[in-house]
């Protein structure tokens, strides 16, 4: 069994312990059910992309280093890092394990709340994006911390940060500077998975949020090696 799939078994037994699937899941399926019964097909157009990022945000930006500062205090990290694994293989097994998840709780969610009439290939691009984007940003912000209490604050304010295109998107602040927000493309993604977006701003969405994406990784990557492996410490 080789090291990442090894890695990949231990995150998921420790979600699991955690109780992060039934929470995680079982929430996805409440909100489902309570957007099925008071909400009408046509607002569900509208509010379900919004929904839905929100949701990836909390499942990776926030989770993640939630479960990174539970790892430091049982001291599982400290061992991981001594060992063979490598840093990067470390961050493989969290995007893997919390994409997935993020993916499933989505389309849970969506399904029963709005049914199979939307683009699944749209909503899967635009959930894989965002939880990639978030699990890096967490992981890097979550690193720098050694007690969970420290990085609530920065954790929950990263993770917001997520939704400021909902003021573009709500038409609170119409501008177009938020093209430039690292958020703004998955978002687009998945109002494409919902309602008709055009073909160009879906280019955008796929070039600048792959763009994005590799960024938050490598930030994530380099963090590990400075605040995990090298030892530094913000608080």
């Amino acid at each position: 069994m080789s090291r990442l799939s090894s890695t990949v078994r231990l995150d998921s037994q420790l979600q699991a312990h955690y109780k992060v699937y039934w929470i995680v899941i079982g929430t996805a399926l409440g909100l489902g059910l309570a957007l099925r019964t008071v909400v009408t097909p046509d607002q569900l157009n509208f509010f379900m992309p919004v929904l839905i990022m929100y949701g990836v945000s909390l499942s990776t930006v926030f989770l993640v280093g939630v479960l990174l500062l539970l790892e430091r205090g049982e001291g599982t990290l400290d061992v991981l890092m001594v060992s063979p694994l490598r840093p990067s293989e470390y961050l493989a097994a969290k995007w893997i394990t919390l994409a997935t998840l993020a993916l499933v709780e989505s389309v849970a969610m969506a399904i029963v709340a709005y049914g199979l009439g939307f683009s699944f290939g749209w909503l899967v691009l635009a959930v894989v994006m965002r939880a990639s984007m978030g699990v890096g940003v967490g992981v890097a912000i979550g690193v720098r911390y050694r007690s969970i209490t420290h990085f609530l604050l920065p954790g929950i304010f990263a993770s917001l940060a997520f939704d400021l295109p909902n003021f573009w998107y709500f038409e609170i602040w119409p501008t177009s500077l938020f093209y430039l927000w690292p958020s703004m493309p998955p978002l687009l993604l998945a109002k494409s998975a919902f309602s008709p977006v055009e073909p160009l701003q879906q280019v955008y969405a796929v070039v600048y949020g792959t763009l994005v994406v590799g960024a938050a990784l490598w930030w994530a990557s380099r963090s590990i090696d400075r605040f995990v492996v090298r030892g530094e410490i913000t608080s």
